[in-house]
């Protein structure tokens, strides 16, 4: 019965919650994504649907004397289908990657698409969830259908 009564209480605040959420607008955002292609995100909303922004990475790794470091730079675009409550949007993004491994160094460029859900408290606050379906790796050549890399992440938006 207590797990009912917690379980209620919950629903009524998050549906409570979701009269007052919406999409943020006009406003830069910084965020952080974890997972495949972690890396500090920098957001700008258009209006409540449009969302354009960038994701930088950086990963240097040190393991019995072998380094390796890698740098990600990521331009993307989200369109979000809904702007209140739990929203669903798509999701493109090219990306630079450059690792360097014991000298050597190589790059890639790729363009992934997919989606996620996004829920935004308020204008200023969300979390995320997002994959990608497709990745075309546009050097080297490379097409790959998955449900990786899966990532969240949390935005904090400002300006309004």
């Amino acid at each position: 019965m207590k797990t009912f009564v917690s379980a209620l209480a919950a629903a009524m605040v998050l549906a409570a919650s979701s009269a007052f959420a919406q999409a943020p607008n006009g406003q830069f955002g910084i965020g952080l994504a974890l997972g495949t292609g972690s890396g500090a995100q920098f957001t700008y909303a258009i209006n409540p649907n449009v969302h354009i922004g960038a994701r930088l990475g950086f990963q240097s790794t040190s393991v019995s004397g072998a380094s390796q470091s890698v740098f990600v730079f990521g331009p993307f675009f989200r369109y979000l289908l809904t702007t209140s409550g739990v929203t669903p949007y798509l999701l493109g993004e090219f990306e630079y990657a450059s690792q360097s491994t014991g000298g050597a160094s190589t790059s890639t460029t790729s363009l992934f698409l997919g989606g996620g859900v996004g829920y935004y408290w308020n204008a200023t606050f969300g979390v995320r969830g997002e994959i990608y379906l497709l990745n075309l790796g546009l050097d080297p050549s490379s097409t790959t259908f998955s449900i990786v890399p899966a990532r969240i992440g949390i935005d904090w938006f400002f300006g309004r």
